[in-house]
Parts: structure tokens; C-alpha cells; sequence
């Protein structure tokens, strides 16, 4: 938005008699070019971060090995991570048992035991 005002900026400054219309049509144009240029721009060179699950909390769980405080019965179980409680799901194992997280499935976490 601010190069469209910039550039409406210099139109005034150029033609001082522009009337309010013209430059309000003026910044309006401008402002949906730049958008659209920049999505495109953004859409070709994404932004990369060094850490790309800073906001994914349960993807940043993903391969993470722990113990079971509680078995898994049924294929269901809960787990304690940090300051949370998660349900896992996978096969079937006694408490103690060390397992993987392999997959997160909307707030429920795959896990796989570790032989």
C-alpha cells in the first residue's frame, strides 16, 4: 500500500489540480496491482525460516522417542509431553514401553514402539 501511495503522491505533485476522485481511483488501481504482484512474487520465492514448525506445535513432536507412562489399550492412549496432554494411537503396548511419534493426525499422534 505504500508504493500505491508513494505513486499517488507523485501524480499529485506532478498534476496539482487532480481532482480527489481521480486520485482515490488512482491509489485504489495501484494498491490491487501491487497486491496482486506481490502474491505472485510471493508465490514464486516463498519466505523459508529456520525454523518451519515454530507455530506447529504437535509437528514439532514428530520423531521424537518417549516412554509410555500408560499403556496403550485398543489402539488409544494418552501421553504427557511437556506441559500437555495428547492422545496417541498405534499398536498395543505395556506402560514403560519406549515408542516413536510418526505421525500427526489432527491433535491425535501416530506412534510406532521402538524394539
Amino acid at each position: 500500500m505504500g508504493i500505491a501511495a508513494f505513486v499517488t503522491g507523485l501524480f499529485l505533485f506532478f498534476f496539482p489540480v487532480l481532482s480527489w476522485q481521480y486520485q482515490l481511483l488512482i491509489f485504489a488501481l495501484l494498491s490491487i496491482i501491487s497486491i496482486v504482484v506481490w502474491r505472485q512474487y510471493y508465490r514464486e520465492h516463498p519466505l523459508l525460516s529456520d525454523q518451519p514448525n515454530l507455530n506447529k506445535r504437535g509437528e514439532q513432536y514428530i520423531g521424537r522417542i518417549i516412554t509410555l507412562q500408560t499403556p496403550i489399550v485398543d489402539g488409544v492412549g494418552k501421553i504427557k509431553l511437556d506441559d500437555s496432554t495428547w492422545k496417541i494411537q498405534g499398536n498395543d503396548s505395556p506402560a514403560g514401553k519406549k515408542v516413536r511419534i510418526i505421525a500427526l493426525n489432527n491433535v491425535v499422534f501416530t506412534v510406532e514402539p521402538i524394539d
